[in-house]
């Protein structure tokens, strides 16, 4: 999957650059209250805005060893600045908490079931 997202980032870079353009225009301001609250909620929506709407976290499920390898890829291939230490667990706990693998929003409901 990994090979397939740098494949797509590379041959369409200027796609990347339009659905940035489109993702603004579309969405509204972001806060740091569109994340769910907890524990690095804010340390989240900083570091990763400053590259990409959270869109795409919210759509994300990820393991917390998944996401801890995002943040060295979006480093080594994207040039985020590297987070180490105590602010790097904070985020990748704060995701793999609220956006790990076959976790539902709360509140939310199957409607498949009744």
């Amino acid at each position: 999957m990994l090979r397939t997202l740098a494949f797509l980032f590379a041959l369409g870079g200027g796609l990347a650059f339009a659905q940035t353009s489109l993702d603004q225009a579309t969405q509204p301001v972001e806060e740091p209250s569109i994340l769910p609250a907890g524990e690095g909620q804010e340390e989240v929506f900083y570091a990763c805005t400053a590259c990409h709407s959270t869109a795409i976290i919210r759509r994300s499920r990820f393991s917390e060893a998944r996401w801890d390898e995002l943040m060295t890829w979006m480093t080594e291939v994207h040039g985020m600045a590297p987070l180490e230490g105590e602010e790097r667990r904070l985020i990748v706990t704060y995701l793999a908490q609220h956006f790990g693998p076959a976790q539902t929003r709360p509140g939310a409901r199957n409607p498949f079931l009744n």
